[in-house]
């Protein structure tokens, strides 16, 4: 069966076997293997409409559903759904008056959208200025269950199946099977499910019921499991103390692989976590972020945010896909994952709907979703985390919800770093440098330039490539080196065993061989900085994020008052404030900060709304900041 399965974010594990133990329906087993062997005759030169009336609507009949054909949406610039689907038709013919109207389609029990046989659901297709029928497939099913009041949705080109729940934000909750490697292989479970599933007492009854049964099955499970974590690290502030504490508790949730960040951490202070023996009962990847805020933040409930009035309610002029694609978004407090999903979801769809600069334009990564949305997650989001638990959980939910890592998300704490600016005044300017020594002030200079010549070369282009490659070389070194000394830097706060002797004598060795430089790195006090610096998550943005060197960000997201339930929470404002004046520094002139609140805070606003560099508006939780224009 696992083959015949393609995608599945909408049932269980558990949900599966519950549908697998339902009694079989061989009469409607043997109707479907008629109607699937007579269409296998025309199958290669099938049309659109072939597979309509050979395939799709003799399927639907022995489903059991009444149904419409061909319903008019009520934008005229919107190709409709192929299929409107009912209870009963009686239903139907109650419904029909309303042909074209928003209160059609919310007394459907679900939509159907058709393409040709074996057409790929999740790809869209060139030409025609891809208009809205040659978009990804999926996606016009989403835009139809986005935009009406009907809860299910069917996808399908014959040999797919794709079934979709109405979504809540921009989540994508789909089950999908291929029907016709289920037949050709004579799987009985995968059949089995298929009738299950997309019957019509699948969408009015079976599922509905399953979904409430394990909502409030796990409801009772987390609840408990709320309770025994609390218990569980009650009086221990240390993380070591804490950390275990958490690991093994969750062990029984949660997949072993799941906290390589926080074991390793564990390891490197002599503490370790004794590994499951027994099978766990894990709960499906795609609620882990929002399970794991449930469990581990101080409030419980995971934030909510409106992506489309931030995204494009802050920006003057209209944004093109090309536009939204090339965006820059931090999120300096990611937790979980929760906001990285929503963003990630909610940019996918966005993307869909809005048109290329160019209407000749086609970009075929962007329009197959299987890329698009790990093209996001790789080259739109950035995100500084300061847990190890939290950071471990977000990696694991990000790779196992889009197959892929969030590679631009890094482990530290956001609010303790510097900048290369910061490093200026260290600069003693007034001893005179050796004979081969090179001023740390041209090298700073010399690392922006090569950056800028970096990030202008071609990834595809042979000569181009090579010369990125030895680019990256020097880059490493001479940033590693950077990295150092800005943790000396940042550790004098910490302690005294690091003084300004020693930070110049750093800064005037930059441009030194691996050998002199190996022999300072070696001397107690650069590696007790060092330690200082590991400990303290110490994150300085232009060196690990480089392009920031010679650009910033679009949009900073943070969440001041996310405190995890290890955690000690700090006033609101103060905390607030360190994250403005922290990232301020890296969002671009026109550029938003969106600062999510458990709940609308009027005084927090009211004090911020007083600053004279800032103009801030306020969205129900969310607090938006942007620099206020010099003239």
């Amino acid at each position: 069966m696992q083959k015949t399965i393609v995608r599945n974010s909408l049932i269980s594990r558990r949900g599966l076997q519950q549908l697998l133990a339902l009694p079989e329906e061989d009469l409607v087993y043997v109707s479907l293997l008629e109607i699937l062997a007579k269409f296998q005759d025309i199958k290669q030169f099938a049309s659109e409409i072939h597979t309509e009336i050979h395939l799709i609507k003799p399927v639907l009949k022995i489903l059991g559903y009444a149904y419409e054909s061909k319903p008019k949406y009520f934008d005229d610039a919107i190709k409709g759904p192929d299929v409107a689907l009912f209870a009963t038709e009686t239903q139907r013919d109650r419904t029909s008056p309303l042909w074209g109207t928003p209160e059609y389609y919310e007394n459907t029990l679900g939509v159907l959208l058709l393409k040709r046989f074996g057409r790929n659901l999740e790809e869209g297709v060139s030409g025609f200025y891809l208009a809205f029928e040659n978009r990804i497939p999926l996606y016009q099913l989403f835009y139809f269950l986005k935009n009406t009041k009907t809860p299910w949705g069917i996808l399908t080109n014959g040999k797919q199946w794709m079934l979709m729940k109405k979504p809540l934000a921009y989540e994508t909750r789909v089950f999908s099977i291929d029907l016709e490697e289920a037949i050709e292989t004579n799987d009985r479970d995968a059949l089995h499910l298929f009738c299950k599933i997309f019957s019509l007492n699948g969408l009015s009854k079976t599922l509905v019921e399953l979904h409430e049964g394990e909502r409030q099955s796990l409801i009772g499970r987390l609840k408990e499991k709320k309770a025994s974590l609390r218990n569980a690290i009650a009086g221990f502030k240390r993380k070591t103390d804490v950390f275990p504490r958490i690991v093994g508790g969750l062990s029984d949730l949660f997949a072993e692989d799941v906290f390589t960040t926080t074991r390793n951490y564990l390891s490197d202070n002599n503490v370790w976590v004794a590994k499951r023996t027994t099978p766990a009962d894990t709960v499906d990847d795609f609620d882990l972020a929002d399970i794991s805020s449930y469990l581990l933040n101080k409030k419980g409930a995971s934030p909510s945010i409106d992506l489309e009035k931030i995204l494009f309610g802050t920006r003057s002029g209209h944004m093109a896909k090309d536009d939204l694609l090339s965006l820059k978004i931090l999120d300096m407090t990611p937790g979980f994952g929760n906001i990285t999903s929503d963003l990630v979801d909610g940019i996918a769809y966005f993307s869909f709907i809005l048109p290329y600069r160019d209407k000749s334009t086609f970009i075929a990564k962007w329009e197959d979703e299987k890329t698009l949305k790990p093209y996001i997650l790789q080259k739109l989001l950035y995100g500084i985390e300061k847990s190890h638990v939290a950071f471990d959980i977000l990696q694991y939910a990000m790779k196992g919800r889009y197959g892929t890592d969030a590679v631009n998300h890094r482990f530290g704490n956001p609010l303790i770093g510097m900048s290369l600016a910061d490093i200026v005044p260290h600069v003693d300017t007034k001893n005179q440098m050796g004979l081969f020594s090179k001023n740390p002030l041209d090298i700073l200079a010399d690392i922006r330039k090569m950056y800028r010549h970096y990030f202008s070369l071609s990834e595809k282009i042979r000569e181009d490539m090579a010369i990125r490659e030895e680019l990256a070389e020097r880059l490493a070194v001479y940033c590693g080196r950077i990295r150092d000394v800005m943790d000396l830097i940042t550790a004098t706060y910490f302690s005294k065993a690091v003084d300004e002797r020693g930070i110049h004598e750093t800064l005037v060795m930059l441009g030194s061989e691996g050998d002199s430089w190996n022999s300072l790195t070696s001397r107690d006090w650069f590696a007790e900085a060092k330690r200082i610096a590991r400990r303290n998550g110490f994150f300085h943005l232009e060196i690990e994020f480089p392009f920031l060197v010679d650009g910033a960000f679009d949009y900073i997201f943070v969440q001041p008052s996310l405190t995890h339930i290890w955690e000690d929470p700090f006033p609101l404002p103060e905390v607030a404030k360190a994250y403005i004046k922290r990232g301020m520094t890296y969002l671009k002139p026109e550029g938003t900060m969106v600062m999510i609140l458990e709940q609308p805070d009027e005084e927090l606003f009211r004090e911020l709304a007083r600053s004279k560099r800032y103009d801030t508006q306020a969205e129900g939780s969310t607090i938006l900041l942007r620099k206020k224009r010099t003239t």
